[in-house]
């Protein structure tokens, strides 16, 4: 086993609304190991962004990270000050945000906000800086003239390439990239993701992919981690998810896949909708939609199993037990 780099252990972040408490993230476990891709896959608000923001304690309000701690090597980011924190934030962890015309300031030049970035973690000149900021750009395919343009002046795929520049700048030891495709069509997708495998190889760092394209994550990961309703269900290699899921869940988004070489299949959905995290199911949160589920889920929170290097969370493989 790869030597870890980030560990996650009893994660909870809970969002305090006026109807209720949301339990975006509740008791998660996970690490991640060095020089891996991993991908973080589930439904839209199975808390799958919460996880990543959590990590580098960016969590807006009214949300709040209850307990648990993340651990970069020996560092608990979770009890460490602000200040220290904002040392590794940009510097030891970047992060690519879901809409980069939203994380990029439409008042400021593309060169202010990189060479802002250098000048927080380095103690260099301005211009030694605006070099570097060139430099990231032309690394993801962007001449570093562009360093002038305003993000508006900037097409999709080139915003998600200047947001990777800004993410990636000082060689972070791990990048989080919170749905950094969604909103680009499939050819620019296809070359963002080689964008990232190639940062990957050169700079010898971790990547958290997060997404609800299990196809994607399927085809690119190492491993995957699969969520739902603020938990993790099951975790393996790409080839085991694949070839063999274990969790339901798992199972029903891999069959809701399109088959391209099977065009005429009928497409297949997971019956039933997402729950309410304000007032989740008893037992384990996904029974009332799953065609296996017994009495013991509707009561019983399943534990996870270990099974041959990976684990699942379901009383079908004696989740159940203590």
């Amino acid at each position: 086993m790869a030597d870890p780099l980030l560990n996650i252990k009893n994660l909870k972040t809970y969002y305090f609304t006026e109807s209720g408490i949301v339990k975006a993230v509740d008791d998660v476990t996970l690490g991640i190991r060095r020089g891996e891709l991993l991908g973080l896959v589930g439904e839209s608000g199975s808390g799958k962004s919460t996880l990543g923001l959590s990590i580098i304690r960016l969590i807006p309000p009214p949300g709040k990270i209850i307990d648990g701690s993340v651990l970069l090597d020996n560092i608990d980011l979770m009890s460490i000050s602000e200040k220290e924190l904002r040392r590794i934030r940009g510097r030891r962890i970047g992060m690519i945000f879901q809409d980069p015309l939203t994380c990029l300031d439409p008042l400021r030049r593309i060169e202010d906000q990189m060479v802002e970035t250098v000048m927080v973690h380095m103690d260099v000149e301005r211009d030694e800086a605006r070099e570097m900021a060139a430099k990231a750009l032309e690394r993801v395919g962007i001449s570093g003239d562009r360093l002038k343009d305003y993000p508006h002046q900037l097409s999709g795929g080139m915003r998600q390439r200047a947001m990777i520049a800004m993410a990636t700048m000082l060689h972070p030891e791990l990048l989080i990239a919170d749905e950094p495709t969604t909103a680009l069509d499939v050819i620019v997708q296809s070359r963002i993701m080689d964008l990232l495998e190639d940062l990957k190889e050169s700079m010898k760092m971790s990547i958290l992919l997060i997404t609800h394209d299990l196809a994607l994550v399927i085809e690119r990961a190492d491993r995957v981690a699969v969520m739902y309703a603020g938990e993790l269900c099951e975790v393996g290699t790409s080839e085991q998810i694949s070839q063999d899921p274990l969790h339901p869940y798992t199972k029903l988004l891999l069959e809701s896949i399109p088959d391209v070489e099977a065009p005429k299949t009928k497409l297949k959905s997971i019956p039933g909708n997402p729950p309410d995290m304000r007032n989740p199911p008893s037992g384990c949160r996904f029974w009332p939609r799953c065609p296996y589920a017994k009495d013991i889920c509707k009561q019983t929170p399943p534990k996870f199993a270990e099974l041959n290097g990976r684990i699942v969370r379901c009383h079908l493989y004696g989740g159940g037990k203590s």
